[in-house]
Parts: C-alpha cells; sequence; structure tokens
C-alpha cells in the first residue's frame, strides 16, 4: 500500500510556500464537516443502535427473574349461607433459564456480525463525510484559482487591445485587428463573470458541509509535485474488493441473513427451559386461610403444528440469504470499478499535470516570443492573441487537472478503505496558505 511518508517527503518541498494571511486549512474543514454532517450523525446513532444487539441477545440466554405483588377483592355468595366478603394481599416471584433454545443462541452469534456492520458503516459514513469535505474544499480552490486567472487573462487582452490601438492611431494596425481585439477583451470579461459565479457557488458548498460561512482557505502550492503511487493498479483493486466499507457491510449483512435463516429453521426444534414460581399468599380477612405456593418444572416445548408458518418463514430467510448475497457481490464489483477508475484517473490526472506544466511554460515563452515580433512588425495582433489564449487555456486546464489529481487519490485511498483523519492531517501540513 502506499505509504503516507511518500506523500511528506512528496510535498516537503512546499512547505516553503511563502503565506501572507492564514485561514481555514483543510484539516479545519474536515473538522467541522464531521461535526456538522447529518448523514455522520444518523450512523453514528445506528452504530450505537447496533452495539446494543449483544447484550439483548445475551440476556435472552440469561436467567429471567420477575416479582409482582397484588391487593384482591372477593365477594362469595352462596345460597343458604351468608355472603362472604375480603380483601387479600399477596406477592410473587418467578425465574426461568433456557437450557436448549437454538433461535435464542443463535441470534447471539448473530449479534456480533451486527455490531461489526454497525461498525463499518458508521466508519464509511465517516469516510464519506471526508470525502464530501475534501471535494468541496478543493472545488471551491479551483474557483478561486479559475477567478484570478480570468483576471490575468482579462488583463492580458487588455493590454494586447491598448497595443493595438495605439498602432492603428499610427497607422500600423487595421480596423480588423482592433475589432478581433475588442472581440477577445469580451469573451475575457465574460470567462471572469462566469468564474466569479463559479467561485460564489462553490464558497456556498463549502458553508453547506461545514455549517458555516469561511473567509480564507488553504491552498496547494503551484510548484507542488504530485506523488508517485507505491503499488500497483491490481493491488489497489484488490484491497478496494475485499477491505471497501460498502463490500464489508454487504458481507456482514449476507452473514447476518445466514444466521437468520438458521433462526428460521430453529422454530421448529423444542425448546427445553427450567421455570420456578414462588407464590406466599398474604392474610384473608375472615374466610380463606393464607396459602404459600412453590413450584419447580423442567419443560420441553415441541413444536407440532404452526399452520405453515415455519416453512414460510424459512423460505423467506434463504430468500433474504440470497438478495443478501447478491448484494455483496454488486459491492465487490462495483468497488473494483471504482477503484480501477479512480485509479486510471489519478494516473492521467497527474501525466495531464506534467504535460500541461510543460505546456504553460512553453506558451509563455511563445507568447513572449509572439509580442516581440508583433512590435516589430513580424507577427500580427491575431498572433497575440491565439498565444495568449493558450497560455490562459492551459493555465486553467493546469489547475483543473492537479486538484482533480489530489481528489482522485484521495477517493482511491477511500475505495481500499484506508482513508482517514491522518491522511487529511498530513496533507493540509503541506498545503500552503494564501488569502483569498
Amino acid at each position: 500500500m502506499f505509504k503516507r511518508s511518500l506523500w511528506i517527503c512528496t510535498f516537503a518541498a512546499a512547505l516553503a510556500y511563502a503565506d501572507a494571511s492564514r485561514g481555514d486549512d483543510l484539516v479545519a474543514v474536515v473538522q467541522q464537516a464531521l461535526d456538522y454532517d447529518a448523514e455522520l450523525g444518523a450512523a453514528r446513532a445506528g452504530y450505537e443502535a447496533a452495539k446494543q444487539a449483544v447484550p439483548i441477545a445475551r440476556a435472552a440466554l440469561l436467567p429471567q427473574i420477575a416479582g409482582g405483588w397484588g391487593r384482591a377483592y372477593n365477594r362469595i355468595d352462596m345460597d343458604g349461607l351468608p355472603r362472604q366478603k375480603y380483601w387479600q394481599n399477596g406477592w410473587m416471584a418467578t425465574v426461568s433459564q433456557p437450557v436448549f433454545d437454538w433461535s435464542k443462541w443463535t441470534a447471539y452469534r448473530q449479534a456480533d456480525f451486527v455490531v461489526a456492520q454497525g461498525a463499518v458503516d458508521f466508519a464509511g459514513a465517516q469516510q464519506a463525510a471526508i470525502l464530501r469535505a475534501v471535494r468541496a474544499y478543493f472545488d471551491e480552490l479551483a474557483a478561486e484559482e479559475e477567478v484570478r486567472r480570468a483576471a490575468d487573462y482579462l488583463a492580458a487582452i487588455d493590454a494586447q487591445r491598448e497595443q493595438v490601438r495605439r498602432k492603428r492611431a499610427a497607422g500600423e494596425a487595421t480596423l480588423i485587428d482592433e475589432r478581433e481585439a475588442d472581440t477577445a477583451c469580451e469573451q475575457a470579461q465574460l470567462q471572469q463573470v462566469d468564474a466569479d459565479q463559479e467561485r460564489a457557488v462553490k464558497r456556498r458548498a463549502v458553508a453547506q458541509v461545514t455549517g458555516r460561512p469561511f473567509s480564507a482557505l488553504a491552498a496547494l502550492p503551484p510548484d507542488v509535485a504530485l506523488p508517485m503511487l507505491a503499488e500497483g493498479e491490481e493491488t489497489w483493486v484488490e484491497q478496494a474488493k475485499t477491505r471497501g466499507f460498502e463490500v464489508q457491510s454487504k458481507q456482514l449483512g449476507w452473514e447476518i441473513a445466514k444466521f437468520g435463516s438458521t433462526k428460521a429453521r430453529a422454530a421448529g426444534y423444542p425448546v427445553v427451559s427450567v421455570t420456578g414460581s414462588y407464590t406466599p399468599a398474604g392474610a384473608a380477612s375472615g374466610y380463606a386461610r393464607p396459602t404459600t405456593t412453590t413450584t419447580g418444572m423442567l419443560q420441553i416445548q415441541i413444536p407440532l403444528f404452526s399452520g405453515g408458518e415455519i416453512q414460510a418463514r424459512v423460505k423467506e430467510s434463504l430468500a433474504l440469504e440470497d438478495k443478501a448475497k447478491q448484494g455483496y457481490l454488486q459491492a465487490a464489483v462495483q468497488a473494483e470499478a471504482s477503484a480501477r477508475d479512480n485509479f486510471a484517473k489519478y494516473v492521467r490526472e497527474r501525466q495531464r499535470t506534467d504535460a500541461l506544466a510543460h505546456l504553460v511554460h512553453s506558451s509563455r515563452d511563445s507568447l513572449d516570443a509572439t509580442q516581440v515580433g508583433f512590435k516589430v512588425g513580424s507577427r500580427t495582433g491575431s498572433d497575440v492573441l491565439r498565444a495568449i489564449d493558450i497560455l490562459y487555456t492551459a493555465r486553467r486546464d493546469l489547475l483543473r487537472s492537479r486538484y482533480a489529481a489530489v481528489v482522485a487519490f484521495l477517493q482511491l485511498k477511500a475505495d481500499a478503505a484506508t482513508l482517514s483523519t491522518d491522511d487529511i492531517d498530513q496533507m493540509s501540513s503541506t498545503l500552503g496558505v494564501q488569502a483569498r
């Protein structure tokens, strides 16, 4: 499995990334999301409920003791005799102990799997909440980067338009050159409007995840190198198929369904129990004498006829068992597909990031050369506008690819059920902080 230390080493150079003011970092956003997330809260409550399955099932195997007290009014009418009326007090105690009840014993064994499933579902919900916070965080960062890129792009186009106007005033450019520059400036303004609107949407998304607004987020340094995956695709896929939280939950659900079938069959087995009762009667008023009753019994109950209920419940439980099995198999298939997709996406985005970084560098050199050629008359205004567009399009694609790679890496870890708050702590420690 990919070592966490590799992530730290890969980002170590980013620690020198300067920060003027410190805002909310990734750890803070994720922690706020974990505290605020309603789905996680529901899963936590479900886990607390699931943990009671063992004591409940164990209690059915332990002695059951009950006691009570009563006060009764009695009236007896007999021909030829005076009417008798009296009050009688009494209390009683009963004890029962199962000796053989396969249904209850099966329920006790099943309870361990119920608790385990609750724990897995809670861990999966926590991981899902982390991913939602991470996606919202990096989507907002990408939106912030796009706003700055759009502003730089508009500034570059506007500066070129001013040069074209000066050249036209000097008779060195045509009206078409000026119109092209005006059109490019309008397009750049539209991009800036779109970027501002998208940033507002992504900021609201972070506020919805955390339950509160924010002022600034820690950014991914522009020169940070993305990590290499130490393990191959098949290793990640195998871990996702066997360790993914959804797969584990479905597998446990299948085991629980198997016990359900066993309990349904056990309904037709004999049940052996020992019972006892002690009932001392209170003093009677004028008629009956106090009587104390003590009873002990070994009891065997054998189901003889249930109207077909037992057979129907067995068939029902077997069908539910098959349903749970198919759910487990489907979860394994989906986990494999997700791991392969995210592995491929991370590799692709990492390669794209490297290629786009080179493209940005070469596009900047090309733009510088084109601008020099425009000043001396060997290049036209259209050539400069095209070079500007290539550069800033590459910058936009680079920003998106870098954030997409980080999210894909974290999603891949989630597929293998290895994503935790420790990973977020380590990643956040490598992020530079920049005011937004």
